[in-house]
């Protein structure tokens, strides 16, 4: 179990900027009240027009950001759709300049133009977690082993009675080089041992592939070693749900041609399908169907080639969260194969595979492991398929079991102690945060301090003044006068909520308050997010007409003072 004096951490990252909440604005505010509100501020906050240079200097920037943003219609479309990260995805487009407003583009079209960056911009993302591809697989040959396990036993350092042998051996490297947002290069190679005689060769690629769905995409490869060989895949979208396709092979053996279709289907409501068909010259007519849903893949597979017909299906199902099996069926004229296989997720990114094949032709088991872009296999072959390897059979069948077993044993304390360190790293990064976001809202209400402290608002008509304000969790119970630190769970808003005063009134949005100038939330990591009654909280203390008010109110509540729902506390200088 995780070490329970540390606290619960909820938050993975830092919390985004809210700019609504940095110019005190709704999300239905017009262009205008955005103009006046972001110059209304500027002048505190403007390094040219404080003594604070410093802290203007960081904290200004943070409210140029939320005008450009929110002055502009595209980007503050993407900005309340997709937060900043809709509003990147914009600005890193070169076709329109969106920093300027494109205001030609109905809403519809930006939209459109968004998702397609952000499915471009998720694709990079993954993409970029592993630019290189290793696959390595060992072919060893276990005949004899099982066929005579003590004598095997018996002469395991016997060099002279090897009973395990390494059939063949590939080993796969590849590399992707990014040289422009639609132009992918990948530089690999390949090394080939069977029987003791080694091949390899250099390969080289050039992948385009534009954000237009509707555009062609080409793929163009190259092969230079032992057999080279020259192929390119141009893929066409037809439609929403069809694609056409060509690849042109040229090898020492002439040139190969291969010509395909991809097309998506509905037969029911409920049955969502993917058929694909293609030709080839040289390895004949082959066609799939798929069918994917949220835990069940199941597909199909027909093909004719030059030695025959040949069939396939195959069911996977995902059985938990981390464990998923397969069930596969193979025909062909000269040999029949049931193939079953079990992937379980033994951290968050590894995995371990393990597949029994029961054919005609014999019994292999495969040892799969992969961890991000690095794949290790290793298929072994057991025994002949007859009745008097039953025995073996069987113990070939639950020795992936057992090892699975076996390797979650092992492998389960070393993941306790991973999430410890985990939960260690996040509370120092949540302390980190809290430091750097305290002395934020300190630099930010140094630079609220004129405004603030400014008279004038208690002169209005049944205006108000500020007396004391805490933003945390409880405030209302905290004590006054104590110097806060990162400990605390309350921090100090008397001088942002004077600032916010306009002809002493106060009104602050309905939104979280840690977002506004001056604050910030000094419980991030302490709550669950989905327990909302042990979110922050703000606490005023208030003066009208010569008495004290004082009320509470939510995180995400909107503020209006003076309320008719403050507690009265008594006279003015009467208070403690």
């Amino acid at each position: 179990m995780a070490d329970e004096s540390l606290p619960r951490v909820w938050f993975e990252s830092t919390p985004e900027v809210d700019y609504y909440a940095a110019l005190n604005l709704s999300r239905d505010a017009s262009p205008e009240d955005v103009r006046k509100a972001f110059f209304s501020m500027s002048r505190e906050f403007h390094p040219d027009k404080t003594k604070h240079t410093d802290e203007a200097n960081q904290e200004y920037p943070r409210l140029d950001r939320a005008y450009k943003v929110l002055s502009s219609r595209p980007l503050r479309l993407a900005y309340d759709n997709y937060g900043e990260r809709g509003v990147l995805a914009l600005e890193e487009d070169k076709t329109a300049d969106w920093t300027l407003g494109t205001y030609a583009a109905k809403d519809a079209e930006v939209e459109a133009r968004l998702r397609v960056l952000l499915r471009r911009w998720n694709e990079k993302h993954i993409q970029a977690q592993f630019l290189s591809h290793t696959d390595c697989e060992v072919s060893i040959d276990a005949t004899d082993f099982v066929r005579f396990p003590l004598f095997s036993l018996r002469q395991l350092f016997n060099k002279d009675h090897r009973m395990v042998s390494i059939s063949q051996m590939v080993m796969r490297q590849s590399t992707n080089i990014q040289v422009s947002p639609n132009t992918t290069v990948v530089l690999g190679g390949y090394l080939y041992d069977k029987g003791g005689l080694g091949l390899g060769a250099l390969t080289c690629g050039i992948n385009y592939v534009t954000a237009d769905p509707a555009a062609l995409r080409i793929y163009l490869s190259s092969e230079m070693g032992w057999t080279p060989k020259l192929s390119v895949h141009l893929e066409q979208p037809m439609s929403s749900t069809t694609s056409c396709f060509l690849m042109p092979e040229l090898t020492t053996d002439g040139l190969d041609m291969t010509v395909g279709v991809h097309h998506a289907l509905r037969l029911t409501p409920s049955l969502p399908l993917q058929a694909s068909m293609l030709f080839s010259i040289n390895d004949g007519l082959k066609s799939s169907l798929q069918y994917q849903d949220e835990g069940v893949t199941a597909g199909a597979s027909v093909a004719i080639q030059n030695d025959g017909p040949h069939l396939g299906a195959n069911v996977k199902k995902q059985v938990t969260t981390a464990t998923s099996a397969k069930v596969g069926v193979d025909a062909s004229l000269g040999n029949m194969a049931v193939v079953l296989t079990t992937t379980s997720q033994v951290s968050r990114r590894s995995r371990l595979s393990m597949a029994l094949r029961l054919a005609l032709q014999g019994i292999n088991l495969r040892l799969g492991f992969a961890r991000g872009n690095v794949r290790f296999a290793v298929p072994i072959a057991i025994a002949p398929l007859s009745a008097a390897n039953a025995w073996n059979t069987f113990f070939a069948a639950t020795l992936p079991f057992v090892v699975s077993a076996l390797v979650r044993q092992v492998l389960r304390p070393a993941q306790k102690r991973k999430q410890q360190r985990q939960l260690q790293s996040d509370h120092a990064r949540r302390v980190s945060y809290l430091m750097e976001a305290r002395r934020c809202a300190l630099a930010q209400q140094k630079l609220m301090e004129r405004t603030a402290n400014k008279p004038g608002d208690a002169e209005v008509a049944d205006g108000i003044t500020i007396l004391v304000a805490r933003y945390g969790k409880h405030p209302s119970t905290a004590q006054d006068g104590l110097a806060s630190s990162i400990e605390d769970l309350n921090i100090d808003v008397t001088i942002p909520l004077r600032f916010f005063l306009q002809d002493g009134r106060l009104h602050l949005q309905a939104t979280s308050k840690a977002g506004l100038l001056g604050f910030y939330n000094p419980c991030v990591g302490l709550y669950d997010p989905d327990a909302p009654a042990e979110a922050p909280q703000l606490y005023v203390r208030y003066a009208q007409n010569g008495r004290v008010y004082e009320a509470t109110f939510e995180d995400a509540q909107e503020v209006v003072l003076p309320s008719v729902h403050a507690q009265p506390m008594g006279v003015v200088g009467q208070v403690v």
